[in-house]
């Protein structure tokens, strides 16, 4: 005999089963692709809708602000200009932008010209707030350009030692800085859909990059630029006469090793985005063909891993935006160009990509 306990327990037994197969009928929830983007050289729409044409899908643009003079910061209407046009144009589109911290030369001196000019620039005055104006001059510029919702990396690559916003030795200035820099800009009218990106490059480099954020509250995307290239023993450059499966073996071990879980590579990255709370996105990787010959070439294994990444819903990628172009410091360039006939150094690489990031047309 069932004794009210007893039959309490019941119900509640089956209510439970009832509740957890309706549960199990509920369809799971669905995964938003992260968003494609290209850098396909400043202020070049065209260049864009060519790489769109030839993945077979839309995509995101991203260029990069002059670094030369505080001026130059907020008034290059020759790049906004073209990307206002462009990002109207079409519902979906949208301009991530790429923001110096310290315009002129590499010692800090100050611009050469223009506002301040001669005068020093640092970090540390940055966390003071002594530049806000600039920055809130900025704001205003893109929300009259109808850019009011352009994703910024301010200070991008900030852990390494070639830009003036290095960070080495200054991570609090940085940090600071960086936190003036999104509280002044939110304020601006219009420019609350703004969206700021933290951005370190891959590696240890000059200091842990961790050291130098800015907070939860100031950072919208933590993203990470990422290359396959490498220092470390028995990855690149290949050995002369190397087989193709040697190479193959270098480049899976530069990947697992170096790219992935190396010191500060994708997976700590990740978990860092992870442990924040924040989407993660790679505004800039790519192949790589270096005059040192640290880059792994033409590598279709690299591009599999990056979309396996990219795709894993487990890693919530927000963006990712392919650097398709032949910098001076490294060859990445995987699409034809604009008219269909610049050379590609990674044919290999450039269908797996197609393959696998394109539409299906074009992976037919």
């Amino acid at each position: 005999m069932l004794t009210p306990r007893h039959l309490l327990n019941s119900v509640l037994a089956a209510a439970l089963l009832v509740w957890a197969g309706s549960l199990q009928a509920q369809p799971p929830t669905s995964h938003t692709p992260p968003q494609m983007a290209v850098y396909r050289w400043a202020a070049q729409p065209a260049n864009t809708d060519a790489y769109s044409q030839w993945i077979g899908k839309p995509v995101w643009a991203e260029d990069f602000l002059p670094t030369e003079k505080w001026d130059a910061l907020y008034w290059p209407n020759w790049l906004l200009g073209p990307w206002s046009e462009w990002v109207s144009a079409k519902e979906g589109r949208r301009l991530i932008v790429s923001v110096p911290l310290l315009p002129g030369s590499w010692d800090c001196s100050g611009p050469q010209d223009g506002i301040d000019a001669k005068k020093p620039v640092s970090l540390e005055a940055g966390a003071k707030g002594e530049y806000n104006k600039h920055f809130e001059a900025l704001a205003h510029k893109l929300v009259e350009a109808k850019l009011g919702n352009t994703i910024l990396r301010l200070g991008w690559e900030f852990n390494g030692g070639w830009y003036n916003w290095r960070a080495g030795g200054q991570e609090k200035a940085f940090a600071g800085y960086f936190g003036q820099i999104v509280k002044t800009m939110r304020a601006v009218p219009g420019a609350e859909k703004l969206k700021f990106c933290w951005n370190p490059a891959q590696a240890w480099l000059q200091f842990p990059a961790e050291n130098a954020y800015p907070g939860d509250d100031v950072v919208d995307y933590v993203g990470l630029d990422l290359y396959d290239q490498s220092w470390d023993k028995d990855t690149y450059p290949f050995p002369k006469d190397a087989t193709p499966e040697e190479i193959l073996a270098r480049q899976k071990k530069t990947w697992n090793e170096v790219i992935y879980d190396g010191n500060h590579g994708l997976k700590f990255w990740r978990d860092f985005a992870v442990k924040h709370k924040k989407p993660f996105c790679l505004p800039e990787w790519g192949l790589c063909k270096r005059e040192d010959t640290h880059g792994g070439m033409d590598n279709p294994y690299f591009i599999e891993q990056m979309h396996a990444f990219i795709m894993d819903p487990a890693n919530n990628v927000a963006f990712h935006c392919y650097f398709d172009v032949q910098a001076p410091d490294g060859g990445h360039q995987l699409s034809p160009g604009l008219k269909g006939d610049e050379k590609i150094f990674f044919p290999q690489s450039a269908a797996k990509y197609r393959e696998l990031f394109g539409s299906q047309k074009n992976s037919k």
